[in-house]
């Protein structure tokens, strides 16, 4: 699943900035497509920790950490990486860590996990034999 859109980077960054990463021969709406398939596998590296894969709907809350990444890709291929990049893309790894380590979530679009104590979605399940030993009664 791609989490972001060619749009969308170009709503953050801006087209003409996005322009200026790529040098005169490449194409540029390959070049975001693959660097937006690229970070978004890496998104769903750290995603898998924690949840099934694929997510039933792409969350609003990955678009940006989506985009910031792609631009690292790009930027970093095409040598043309500045310290904000940079920046983003550590602070998107980070939330993403933070996503995996159950410390944040996917906002509204955070699959839940059930509260009915009689399934188990696992196959997990817990028995006990009867009671051995008693407090307080003693023969």
């Amino acid at each position: 699943m791609i989490y972001a859109t060619l749009e969308q980077m170009e709503k953050d960054w801006g087209a003409d900035f996005l322009g200026d990463l790529l040098p005169e021969d490449v194409v540029y709406a390959d070049a975001f497509a693959e660097a937006l398939a690229k970070a978004s596998a890496e998104i769903d590296l750290h995603l898998s920790a924690r949840y099934t894969l694929p997510l039933p709907a792409a969350p609003v809350g990955l678009e940006t950490p989506c985009v910031n990444m792609a631009v690292y890709h790009v930027a970093v291929r095409h040598t043309a990486l500045t310290t904000t990049i940079e920046d983003r893309y550590k602070a998107a790894v980070e939330l993403l860590k933070r996503i995996a380590d159950g410390k944040a979530g996917l906002g509204a679009e955070e699959p839940r996990v059930s509260t009915d104590p009689e399934a188990s979605a696992g196959g997990a399940a817990f028995y006990s034999g009867p009671r051995l030993f008693t407090r307080g009664t003693l023969p």
